[in-house]
């Protein structure tokens, strides 16, 4: 069975370009502290218009629109303001840093900030159909000594999302999604002596040397849940991912073979309890009140990897586990581990209106503790309604389909037989 899965995941995973000749990009992700406190995204939990790069298959259930949705992260917030401080108060950038050095983890400081949604943010889902126009920038700088690992990301995604059912009963439901994920991208990635830009900081973009890419992916999700509050989820991203250079700003050359998104697989269970759901009688209040549980294992296909098994991702840095309490649908509270460090969030959510913080551990290397950090995210929030909608595709379940041309055939052949049987 091992075999049969490994040898799926590698077709999945082979493109129509040859992989091993492109350059490997980090995944399209928009994360807010809705996500981050919660122990990530969960592809078997969500609601909003994020499930077009979480779970396409989800969107079948969503009716949201998006036109606000900023939301900023703050990586090592303690030691960014206490940097800031130190060189403000006239320290050397080697003394700020040195004072700053963990003991635990001598010699590396981690920083970064992640601006998202912003200031492009406009997504419509509705009922199995759903776009989203999305913008997110990404520095991010391990300091290691005197030198700064820094990759910088600009994004500009347009996600178009299409789902359906495939069976659709009173109790049970199981829907299918797929997502076309059109980029794009400044991607740079440099190694940067921090001595030698403190008096310029405009040769940080000419060290980067930052190639703009425009190139398109696909994935694919399915959705299982059973009106008790369970549901249970499966994605293949990047099933087909592939991106090109159109210009290059800063010194040096883009990549002649083009660009990518590595393959991955992602599954998740959910489990959403309301107390109205087990308390017929409950008063209003006490009825809107109940907990949430979710796991993944993203990129559950890196088990199944053999190739340089030291140069890849810990497979167990994929583990996300999160735990939410909902207060008459309004107040939230959110604990979770992702990438094997804690977090913890809360927010509110005023329908239309939605706030979230959340403060969590985030692993910046490969392996569990080579590089960890904590962050910061604030998310504000305008998403409205949408209308219900009945798009031709969704009207009717794959499996009644199926049933309704078996019954046709039947009562085709069962019409042959009375007809031969008269002659």
């Amino acid at each position: 069975m091992k075999k049969i899965i490994a040898c799926f995941l590698t077709l999945c995973s082979v493109a129509v370009f040859a992989k091993d000749k492109r350059t490997e990009m980090p995944r399209f992700e928009l994360p807010s502290a809705q996500t981050t406190g919660f122990g990530g995204a969960h592809v078997a939990f969500t609601d909003n218009v994020s499930a077009l790069i979480v779970n396409p298959a989800a969107i079948m259930r969503v009716r949201q629109r998006s036109f606000f949705a900023p939301s900023f992260t703050l990586i090592s917030p303690q030691k960014t303001f206490g940097l800031i401080g130190k060189i403000g108060d006239g320290a050397d950038m080697g003394v700020a840093l040195e004072a700053l050095n963990n003991p635990n983890n001598p010699g590396k400081v981690p920083f970064g900030l992640d601006i998202n949604e912003f200031p492009i943010s406009v997504a419509y889902v509705a009922d199995g159909f759903g776009f989203g126009i999305w913008d997110r920038i990404s520095v991010n700088a391990n300091v290691i000594g005197t030198t700064a690992e820094a990759v910088m990301l600009v994004d500009l995604l347009v996600p178009v999302g299409f789902a359906f059912k495939i069976l659709d009963t009173d109790a049970h439901d199981v829907d299918a999604g797929a997502t076309l994920k059109i980029f794009g991208r400044g991607y740079g990635k440099k190694m940067i002596n921090i001595t030698e830009i403190i008096d310029n900081a405009d040769q940080i973009l000419d060290d980067l040397g930052m190639p703009v890419i425009m190139g398109a992916g696909l994935d694919l999700g399915f959705i299982y849940r059973w009106d008790i509050g369970l549901s249970a989820g499966i994605t293949f991203d990047d099933i087909i991912n592939h991106g090109g250079a159109i210009t290059y700003v800063g010194g040096g050359e883009p990549d002649e073979d083009g660009y990518y998104v590595p393959f991955s697989l992602n599954f998740g269970v959910a489990y959403d309890l309301k107390i109205g759901n087990v308390w017929k009688d409950a008063p209003s209040f006490i009825a809107r009140t109940g907990v949430a549980f979710a796991f993944d294992w993203r990129n559950f296909d890196l088990l199944f990897e053999t190739e340089n098994p030291y140069l890849r991702r810990n497979p167990a840095l994929g583990i996300g586990l999160g735990l939410q309490f909902s207060f008459v649908d309004i107040f939230k509270l959110r604990l979770g581990m992702n990438e094997m460090l804690p977090a913890f969030g809360f927010g509110f959510d005023l329908g239309t209106f939605e706030f979230d913080m959340s403060y969590y551990g985030k692993e910046l290397g490969l392996e569990p503790g080579q590089m960890p950090a904590a962050a910061v995210d604030l998310t504000i929030a305008i998403r409205p309604g949408a209308k219900e909608r009945n798009w031709p595709w969704t009207r009717t379940s794959l499996v009644s389909v199926i049933d309704g041309l078996i019954k046709k055939h039947k009562e085709k052949s069962a019409a042959t037989a009375n007809n031969a049987g008269t002659e």
